[in-house]
């Protein structure tokens, strides 16, 4: 199976699991760390959930870089993979990170839960706002009356966010500005 027929088993899937929450996003290549990785697909609702496509054609030479950034910028994180992957794959990534393993089953993909993700225990403030724009950086710092200069840059933005807030409201306050998110392509 290539990629596209994983991305669509797994589109499949995802709608099926987040149907119940009405707020859910699914976004396809989405930019970690500003533009440093990309992660396939991610589902925004009560967490950001990335999920890494690991197709049958796929070398696993970036997989180190992957887990380096998806461990600073997502607060889930699963791989989806055909199974010749299995074992390297789970040799490399962190027990925390979960595994969909997708056969090919009569020419139709069938993806099966092998490892259900936990939360990243080391998911970064300065990593995960690195996902906002310039304006919602500003939003935050504004609802929250933080003390930002007329001429800050987006790292300055951040700085003062991920020093003046505890994760848990950065990482809400991320998943909200992504959800009410109108252009995501801007």
């Amino acid at each position: 199976m290539q990629d596209s027929d994983i991305r669509e088993v797994l589109h499949s899937y995802l709608d099926k699991e987040n149907k119940k929450y009405t707020d859910t996003i699914i976004v396809d290549e989405l930019d970690l760390c500003s533009g440093l990785s990309r992660i396939d697909v991610a589902v925004i609702n009560g967490f950001i959930h990335g999920y890494e496509i690991k197709s049958e054609e796929d070398n696993l030479n970036r997989l180190p870089n992957q887990i380096k950034y998806y461990n600073k910028s997502l607060e889930k994180v699963s791989v989806a993979l055909n199974p010749i992957h299995l074992d390297k794959v789970l040799a490399d990534i962190p027990d925390w990170w979960g595994v969909l393993i997708v056969n090919n089953n009569n020419k139709k993909g069938k993806l099966k839960e092998f490892r259900k993700a936990a939360q990243n225990p080391q998911v970064e403030s300065q990593s995960i706002l690195q996902l906002l724009w310039k304006e919602e950086l500003i939003s935050i710092i504004n609802k929250y009356n933080l003390i930002s200069k007329k001429n800050s840059n987006k790292n300055m933005l951040r700085e003062n966010i991920s020093q003046s807030l505890d994760i848990a409201i950065v990482s809400h306050e991320v998943r909200e500005s992504l959800k009410s998110r109108k252009n995501w392509r801007s």
